[in-house]
């Protein structure tokens, strides 16, 4: 990203400027054409979405394996 936007995409913050943000291409070619974003290089770090560990709910019903039996 070229600039800082406000608000949410997604339900998430939008990322700093600097960052790289993956987004679809259409909409990312939307942003390039207006100068707000640039496509990122090779080197680009690109950010990686990390799922909590704690205060996480525990289903731990729902992971057995159930379902039709097979004769």
């Amino acid at each position: 990203m070229t600039v800082s936007l406000s608000g949410m995409r997604n339900g998430a913050d939008w990322p700093p400027r600097g960052s790289v943000i993956d987004l679809p291409d259409d909409e990312a070619l939307g942003y390039i054409k207006g100068g707000m974003a640039r496509p990122a290089d090779k080197e680009d770090d690109v950010e990686k979405a990390v799922a909590p560990t704690e205060d996480v709910e525990n289903r731990g019903g729902l992971t057995k394996k159930t379902g039709p039996v097979k004769k």
